[in-house]
């Protein structure tokens, strides 16, 4: 018969996990303000408060801490903003539902979740790690905007829904690209009381007109 755990066995697994967390934690923030080739293991142990040698004994080395902080905030995304609200509401209240949930995944600090920051990093200087993070997240949440827009565009193209979803996606992330020119220009439009409501009634308005422009247009 298997072994039961002993209580030294769980206090070990769950100490293990503690420090997992703390170095992914830690690891977050000098990732995503140095790059993964520029991040220094030493200043992410530190900042961790833990022995260097943990990072190898818990991720086998830089690249496998790296790879578990993508999976953590992919992860944290999905499980704190899911893209699609239930199917019996009208499809408007669906794509508000979508854009609501982009935008708090990069844009609201306070969810606790750096996905947008980790991927754009990831995306302007790749690393091996892209596919992972791209068939465990980016591909399964693209495909589920393209499915709401199938519906909202039912005699569309698949190339031109990817170019809706693209162009869609693109208002969001600008807020996020675009942040040291907004602050030295219009800073208000990022500090101001009900400041992201107010950019998704934008992207929402925005959006929903072009796509009920291109809905209106005929079709052969």
């Amino acid at each position: 018969m298997p072994a039961f755990p002993t209580i030294h066995d769980l206090a070990a697994s769950a100490h293990g996990e503690e420090t997992r967390l703390k170095l992914i934690h830690a690891a977050t923030p000098e990732f995503i303000e140095q790059g993964f080739r520029a991040a220094r293991v030493q200043q992410i142990a530190a900042r961790a408060g833990v022995r260097l040698s943990a990072i190898n004994y818990h991720f086998g080395g830089k690249e496998g801490l790296y790879l578990a902080v993508l999976r953590y905030h992919g992860d944290l995304a999905i499980t704190q903003q899911p893209l699609l609200s239930d199917s019996e509401l009208p499809l408007p209240d669906r794509f508000r539902f979508l854009i609501h949930s982009v935008l708090l995944r990069m844009l609201d600090e306070q969810q606790g979740c750096r996905i947008a920051q980790l991927v754009l990093r990831e995306m302007v200087n790749p690393t091996a790690a892209l596919d992972d993070i791209y068939h465990r997240f980016q591909q399964p949440q693209l495909q589920q905007m393209l499915s709401l827009l199938q519906q909202i565009l039912p005699e569309e193209t698949p190339d031109t829904l990817l170019r809706c979803t693209l162009s869609m996606m693109s208002q969001c992330i600008i807020y996020v690209l675009a942040r040291p020119l907004i602050v030295r220009t219009s800073p208000h439009l990022l500090t101001d009381p009900g400041w992201l409501e107010e950019i998704e009634n934008h992207i929402v308005r925005f959006s929903w007109a072009g796509l009920m422009a291109l809905r209106e247009e005929p079709h052969a």
